[in-house]
């Protein structure tokens, strides 16, 4: 192992422990923690980035780089007085460092930054983030520290962040010794000229109301004490209540009189990510089945609970005594969709990634249950570091064993190139073989296969085809013109403005595309994206079945939401049903909206053909708004109803509140619908793929590479019939 993959693998957990010295390093290791460095992995990080290191990064230097620095940041996000913007913003950045490391995955050979060109950057990094509590020490020509908060010491644990900073022009080795006698515990780091590293050190065994700290390198040395504030502890008992006064799951967000964020133990406490730019990323919080105990500072704390979009949130402050509390939660609801046959799914959660068995299918229930999302799809994929295919073994063709009442589990697929785009199989019965394409080093590296072949294959057998993440020149344009895709994740990960208006551009070539919603939620990384914090609503019958919520996905009985709840009608036809046909020359019809949310909106408005031809503005609390309008429909158009509002942090996945219904389609003297600019767009799409497929594509020989082509210039023809028509 290298010195820095080394450096910071301290474990103060039961177990054999032992001391290691190497290059100036001073570390302790638990048995399982060693066995865990030995091959390259972090025990259960906080953040996604030492699981794509392990997966992509060669330079184990800089992977330890990356990884401190992620899970340093996600670490001081816990307290409540740590500057968040520049924490997210770093969130943002960090991704930027990593891309490089995966481009260079995918062309060995051709590596664009490594350990050299990212300390500086780590270094700035560790200096973005701004606390109180960090403790700073500036090793100059003498060493420095800095002003820093109190050390909150509650039921004798504390957790002090530290930020170095080698400011010598020679590389020194630095010793920090906390503590006096038995308890005394040493940390050594080697740090190069200008570097700047964090970490956080643990303590469980401080009695006392300050901690003596001695700082040194070379002959240089400095004593210093942090202060500490003491609290005493107690035990808090939790309930979180539904409308019936029963206990039910739900998201809890809780905050200590200390500042700091906490959550029972043994539980995962899960960060809102900040990976997408989110502007409310950073709160922590976890998910109880409905009743908890957790061990809190005696002073006044905050609980929230929050349980999908049908519930309003309940939040509270609990003044907690020595001699502990009882805390009731209950929630009230907004809806109840369920009465009119309306239930809601994600199509793209993995509950497992990165070869980890960390969640298992009851833990994923309560997760579903606690967002109250009815249907979960959990989709199985390749691991890029081992080739498997994760959580295959749950598979199993039918709604998981574990799935109860109004809350189904279904293990799918998602088929993965990086090329074409990811697509996720729904409803399948047997798996689709291979499951992935295009991964070098794995025994699929070619990229022969586009993703069209496996749709046919998963659609054989009456499963559904969804884009995921789709972006803008990637395959799906191809197989929605081959009638290999059913529907589109128009609220994902990903930018919902750009996949708006790629779904807008199929529309207007005719095809009829359901919306889809789908996070790319990892349920196995804590700082992630939220499971059904985007999601569909599917008018599928009084009684929830896969099989019924699926044929209702597949027709348009639906809207995705990050928030507000529609009901939506064109002359008393809503999405999903057959087509309003009119005479030639059209007429005027009636349209009937109606959105209420949790979180406040700014306007909803009515969308014919890509276009906004109404806006009603939000007034109030603008969390209700109804729309009675005429519109006077003279060609053959869809009509839509679509919701707008600014960020909210009950809306965390997203930098803005967002609601769409699935269109009402109206058909005018026989007519098609076919706009030439968008067909020419969706065309130009393909020849851009066609282009990236020439340049970055893996063939076993040229003539793979021309069946490929031959199959997108295929999908070309459609556009271009398409085009031909409209000029016509």
């Amino acid at each position: 192992m290298s010195l820095l993959t080394k450096l910071f693998a301290v474990a103060r957990s039961p177990g054999r422990r032992f001391f290691c010295l190497l290059s100036g390093v001073t570390i302790v290791l638990s048995a399982q923690a060693a066995a865990l460095e030995e091959q390259g992995k972090r025990a259960n990080p906080r953040t996604i980035i030492p699981h794509q290191t392990t997966a992509y990064v060669r330079d184990k230097e800089a992977a330890f780089l990356l990884d401190e620095l992620s899970e340093f940041k996600a670490q001081l996000m816990a307290w409540n007085d740590t500057e968040l913007p520049s924490a997210r913003m770093l969130g943002v950045l960090m991704k930027a460092m990593f891309m490089p490391f995966a481009r260079e995955s995918l062309n060995p050979g051709k590596s664009t930054l490594d350990a050299t060109g990212l300390r500086p950057k780590v270094s700035e990094g560790f200096l973005m983030l701004n606390s109180p509590r960090i403790v700073r020490i500036d090793l100059g020509p003498q060493i420095t520290l800095k002003p820093f908060a109190a050390v909150d010491i509650v039921g004798g644990e504390a957790s002090v962040p530290f930020v170095v900073t080698n400011s010598r022009p020679v590389p020194v080795v630095f010793s920090l010794r906390v503590g006096e006698g038995a308890s005394k515990e040493l940390r050594t780091i080697k740090l190069r000229s200008g570097q700047t590293f964090g970490f956080f050190w643990d303590f469980a065994w401080v009695d006392a109301d300050s901690l003596v700290a001695t700082a040194s390198y070379g002959e240089e040395e400095k004593e210093f004490t942090l202060p500490c504030r003491r609290w005493e502890a107690a035990t808090v008992r939790v309930r979180v209540l539904d409308e019936r006064g029963k206990p039910t799951p739900a998201r809890v967000y809780l905050t200590g009189a200390d500042g700091k964020a906490r959550a029972p133990k043994e539980v995962m406490h899960r960060i809102v990510t900040d990976s997408y730019a989110q502007p409310y990323a950073g709160e922590y919080f976890f998910y109880t089945p409905g009743e908890f105990e957790v061990r809190l500072p005696v002073g006044a704390t905050v609980i929230e609970a929050v349980k999908g979009m049908e519930y309003y949130p309940e939040r509270t402050t609990v003044d907690v005594s020595r001699a502990g509390s009882t805390v009731e939660l209950r929630l009230r609801r907004l809806s109840n969709l369920k009465r009119a046959g309306w239930f809601s799914g994600e199509t793209h959660v993995h509950m497992n990634l990165f070869g980890e068995n960390r969640m298992r299918p009851e833990d994923a229930l309560i997760i579903a249950k606690a967002e109250d999302l009815n249907v979960i799809n959990s989709l199985n994929c390749n691991d890029p570091a081992t080739e498997t295919i994760n959580d295959q073994r749950y598979f199993e063709g039918r709604p998981h064993a574990v799935s109860e009442g109004e809350y189904i589990l279904y293990f799918g697929e998602e088929m993965r190139n990086n090329l074409y785009g990811h697509v996720g199989f729904l409803n399948l019965k047997s798996f689709v073989e291979p499951a992935y394409s295009g991964w070098p080093r794995s025994k699929f590296p070619y990229d022969s296969s586009p993703n069209y072949y496996q749709a046919i294959k998963a659609k054989a057998q009456g499963g559904v085809v969804t884009y995921v993440h789709p972006g803008s020149d990637g395959e799906w344009a191809v197989d929605f013109a081959l009638q290999a895709a059913d529907s589109f994740d128009v609220m994902c990960q990903g930018d919902e403005e750009n996949n708006t208006r790629n779904w807008y551009r199929l529309l207007n070539c005719g095809f009829r595309v359901p919306i889809s919603a789908g996070t790319d939620s990892f349920l196995n990384v804590p700082e992630h994206l939220i499971a059904g914090a985007g999601r569909v609503y599917v008018q599928s019958g009084p009684r929830l079945t896969y099989g019924d919520w699926i044929e209702g996905f597949k027709k348009g009985r639906s809207f995705a939401t990050n928030g507000p709840l529609l009901t939506f009608s064109v002359d008393g036809c809503t999405p999903g049903n057959d087509a309003i046909v009119l005479p030639e020359g059209g007429r005027t019809v009636d349209v009937k909206g109606e959105a209420i949310s949790i979180v406040p909106m700014d306007a909803v408005e009515i969308v014919v053909n890509g276009k906004t031809v109404r806006r009603i503005e939000a007034t109030g609390d603008k969390r209700m708004i109804e729309v009675t309008e005429r519109l006077e429909i003279a060609e053959t158009s869809w009509v839509a109803f679509r919701v707008r509002g600014s960020g909210h942090r009950l809306a965390p996945n997203d930098g803005a509140v967002y609601a769409h219904t699935s269109p009402v389609y109206v058909q005018v003297g026989g007519r098609p619908l076919a706009f030439k600019a968008d067909a020419l767009h969706l065309d130009n799409n393909i020849n851009r793929l066609i282009m990236k497929v020439r340049k970055q594509g893996i063939f076993e020989g040229p003539d793979k590479l021309i069946e490929v082509e031959d199959l997108f210039r295929k999908a070309q023809g459609v556009y271009r019939d398409i085009a031909d028509r409209a000029a016509n």
